[in-house]
């Protein structure tokens, strides 16, 4: 699906099921289950909203708006600001909308620039986990360890290992 095309219904579903349930609402007071439990009614008007934006390319104030609460950790003194923590309240159309422009271009990015793409952010990639890359980092340096140790007459000291001053 190209990125600028039409927002369809089963977009709109899919990110509105991704939605996490029992959230607290923004201003507006609409709690994600409300939309969840809307049925196709709801979707298709979200969808038809969404299709407004799109096309004028502006998106609504109130999808824009954030309500920053103080939560506070529970360890600390109450009275320290730094021991509470700031969490933003959004709209659930706005974050609806951007779970739509979210899969859209992860789906460009998956489709599009798997070429040109290096392998190395994978935390951020689907299907590539930042454990894989250190076990592969790890099974490398032990395959060099293995080669250096072969290569030389006596064994490398712990000592060295740990300096870099192996080689």
């Amino acid at each position: 699906m190209c990125v600028r095309a039409r927002v369809c219904v089963d977009e709109v579903r899919r990110a509105v099921n991704l939605m996490a349930s029992g959230k607290a609402p923004c201003i507006d007071s609409l709690p994600a289950q409300m939309f969840k439990a809307g049925g196709l009614n709801l979707i298709t008007n979200l969808t038809h909203l969404f299709q407004n934006i799109w096309n004028k390319w502006s998106v609504p104030q109130e999808f824009r708006d954030a309500l920053i609460v103080h939560i506070f950790k529970r360890k600390g003194d109450r009275s320290v600001c730094d021991d509470h923590r700031g969490i933003f309240l959004l709209s659930i159309p706005g974050k609806i909308l951007g779970r739509v422009i979210l899969n859209r271009l992860s789906k460009h990015v998956d489709d599009i620039g798997r070429p040109t793409l290096p392998e190395s952010p994978c935390g951020f990639r689907a299907c590539r986990s930042t454990m894989y890359m250190i076990f592969t980092a790890r099974q490398q340096q032990r395959e060099l360890l293995l080669s250096l140790l072969a290569s030389r007459r006596h064994s490398i000291r712990w000592t060295e290992l740990l300096s870099g001053k192996f080689c």
